[in-house]
């Protein structure tokens, strides 16, 4: 079978079954004025942030795109401190990482 062929047999992936990652980009990083593919919207992390800040809890907002386990360490702590704002992004947010395909609750 040559490459037209191959080409002529391959089945498309429905938009619906794509993780949202793959469909548009996501976040922008005001400081860089970049946008950012990542898991996450950059307004979300950082809302999520200023409510953990409130709670005496720290956030590394650009580092949650990167660092699988740190978002997921992160988000349970927030989800663990008990304040139903922030258990609420918490979820959005763990919410949004797994429908993007991001599947930190994975991670070990």
């Amino acid at each position: 079978m040559n490459r037209s062929e191959a080409a002529m047999h391959t089945t498309a992936i429905p938009p619906h079954l794509m993780p949202e990652t793959a469909q548009a980009p996501w976040g922008l990083v005001p400081d860089l004025g970049l946008t950012v593919a990542g898991s996450a919207g950059m307004d979300e992390l950082y809302a999520l942030q200023d409510l953990m800040a409130g709670q005496g809890l720290t956030l590394q907002p650009t580092r949650m795109l990167y660092d699988r386990l740190y978002a997921l360490e992160r988000l349970n702590t927030a989800y663990a401190r008990g304040d139903w704002q922030l258990q609420a992004a918490a979820q959005e947010l763990f919410d949004a990482y797994q429908r993007r395909g991001e599947w930190i609750g994975l991670v070990h």
